[in-house]
């Protein structure tokens, strides 16, 4: 869609949003269809959910100012993004001008990282895993006379997680994993189903019974027995992705009071009683989901909900000038501040990495600010989810890409969903005793496509360990202690350019966890891919058109290397995968025919 295109649609919704709602929603049905992405019921589902917001904020919006811009550039990368909104951010301090310095003590402990569960308890084995709908693999999606690919009992690369499988990769842990520190959880419990997530209630007990299954296992002494700490995810919210802020003003034609989320917070700040304290947990209602806590002696975890930086929150465009929507940095400020006085490192948790393509570059930018500042003494890590990839990000000193500079990582875990196209993963860390850096990343895959041969269960297994993988001439590892720093992590990047066949091709397949179609990547997308995991700041992305003159920015006008399925994904099965489809469909037809 072009730019004029896109701001032409803002302004006939925005004219049709003084309509009445039911009127707004028929046009937005009628629109959906058109576009002929969705079939009829997701259209009018979605349409349905997300109407009362979009109908609120798109009245506010300057549509052909910044705000509609930014809109068409962040979710359809239709326009050039605007430029960021200059902020210089303030501490209660400035930085100390002697450093601690921290050496590694040759001893580690474990961690474990989950993230995307998505699990759907709608799943079942035989149903249809090619379906019309975004999800499949469900009876009400089937048509048992001709079902074209029978889902298996441990999960379809079209579908979302059976609890057949999270079941068996819980069991798995404690095999390889049995004294583990602490786990963290970077968000999405509930299905993709985004154009069904309501009443409240729905996606809440599907919620509350993802973490009654979690607290069994982490809890028993003989099951995976140690402490989980998880993070909000874009798809906890009812509707999808709508998280007020605190200026939101929520529509009173009808009883919207769910829109204000109270409901979530506080059956969150239930469900993860016994892993935090009674204090942490209250304040979970208070402040949006974000917490802290300290796992061990010497860090401090802090969660945060990043869906204040999510181009599909569309709360976030009624108030766009907001340099920090609901507090959220200022509050993370006050944290570093609190460990940088008390001398211990901090891990930052949360769903959306600020350097993905669906966060704001203005909150990036801030964002990246807080890092600087409090980065090599206090921010030992942080960690993310969101994309179902196995990723990695570097955060540098004065926008200068190189690994003396290079200062913060962010690691990007792997989901547990296979979904979309994807085999599910976790990972387990090895992080230093004193000084809390990861020294191995090790990632664990089941190969979904062997399903049909699995007796006994999926076939857990390592993947690779990050320490192996990339340890090269170019990206050294002297010893077997030392850290996965940020400057050996931008060696590694280089690696991929410098033999972009070995090295490159490696994380391209560990990217999508080994998955039996891995995505054609040409030298195009490999320097979108580099600059992607050079890119802390998601302004530094290649992948978007930026607003500025041709020559004077980093910005190559590069492809995106692939689309997000966390957000609203609204294309069916059969469409996203037409070539596995047709190539199923005549694998199978044959053999079919001839049993007839």
């Amino acid at each position: 869609m072009s730019c004029a295109k896109c701001i032409s649609l803002l302004q006939m919704l925005k004219s049709i949003s003084h309509l009445s709602e039911s009127m707004f929603i028929a046009a937005g049905v009628r629109i959906c269809r058109k576009l002929e992405q969705a079939d009829t019921d997701v259209c009018i589902g979605v349409v349905k959910e997300q109407a009362p917001v979009i109908r609120k904020v798109v009245k506010t919006m300057t549509v052909s100012g910044r705000e509609g811009h930014l809109l068409c550039a962040s979710v359809l990368n239709s326009c050039p993004y605007p430029d960021i909104e200059p902020w210089t951010v303030p501490f209660p301090k400035p930085k100390p001008e002697q450093l601690p310095v921290y050496t590694p003590s040759g001893k580690t402990f474990s961690v474990l990282h989950l993230s995307d569960w998505h699990v759907d308890p709608e799943y079942e084995p035989g149903s249809e895993a090619f379906c019309t709908k975004p999800l499949c693999c469900r009876p009400a999606y089937t048509d048992y006379r001709n079902v074209t690919k029978p889902a298996s009992p441990w999960g379809e690369y079209s579908c979302d997680t059976p609890i057949s499988m999270i079941e068996s990769m819980l069991g798995y842990i404690p095999e390889v994993a049995p004294e583990l520190s602490f786990g963290i959880l970077t968000g999405d419990l509930p299905p993709h189903e985004v154009w069904s997530t309501l009443p409240v209630l729905k996606t809440q007990m599907i919620q509350d019974h993802s973490y009654s299954m979690l607290h069994r296992h982490f809890d028993s002494s003989e099951l995976v027995n140690t402490m989980l700490y998880p993070s909000i995810g874009n798809h906890e919210a009812a509707p999808t992705n709508m998280f007020p802020v605190k200026k939101s003003q929520i529509p009173i034609e009808e009883d919207r009071s769910y829109l204000r989320l109270q409901w979530l917070y506080r059956s969150l700040a239930e469900s993860w009683r016994g892993w935090l304290t009674h204090n942490t947990a209250m304040d979970i209602e208070n402040n949006s989901a974000s917490y802290a806590t300290r796992p061990r002696a010497g860090l401090k975890l802090i969660s945060l909900n990043t869906n204040f930086c999510y181009n599909m929150n569309w709360w976030l465009y009624e108030h766009s000038d907001d340099k920090d929507p609901s507090g959220v940095l200022e509050w993370l400020i006050e944290q570093l501040q609190d460990s940088e006085d008390r001398g211990e490192r901090v891990w930052i948790t949360g769903h959306i990495s600020p350097g993905d393509n669906t966060c704001f570059h203005d909150y990036s930018n801030y964002f990246h600010q807080i890092v600087e500042r409090y980065t090599p003494h206090v921010i030992a890590g942080q960690f993310y989810g969101h994309t179902h990839k196995d990723e990695y990000q570097i955060f540098y000193r004065d926008d200068n890409q190189t690994a003396e500079n290079a200062i913060s990582v962010a690691y990007i875990g792997p989901s547990i969903t296979p979904f979309d196209y994807v085999n599910p993963g976790f990972r387990v860390y090895q992080v230093d005793a004193e000084t809390f850096e990861v020294v191995d990343s090790i990632t664990y895959i089941a190969d979904l496509d062997q399903a049909d041969t699995w007796t006994t269960g999926p076939n857990w297994h390592v993947e690779y360990s990050a320490r192996e993988a990339y340890n090269s001439s170019i990206a050294p590892l002297h010893d077997t202690t030392s850290p996965l720093t940020p400057a050996w992590w931008h060696n590694v990047s280089v690696s991929m350019e410098k033999d972009p066949d070995v090295m490159f091709d490696k994380y391209w397949t560990y990217r999508v966890k080994s998955a039996p179609i891995v995505p054609e990547c040409d030298e195009e997308c490999r320097s979108a891919a580099i600059c992607a995991i050079r890119a802390g700041k998601s302004e530094h992305r290649c992948d978007y058109d930026p607003d500025v003159l041709p020559g004077t920015h980093h910005n190559k006008g590069l492809k995106s290397i692939d689309k997000h399925t966390c957000g609203l994904l609204l294309q069916g099965a059969t469409t996203r995968y037409s070539q596995q489809y047709e190539k199923y469909v005549s694998q199978h037809q044959e053999p079919k025919q001839q049993r007839q």
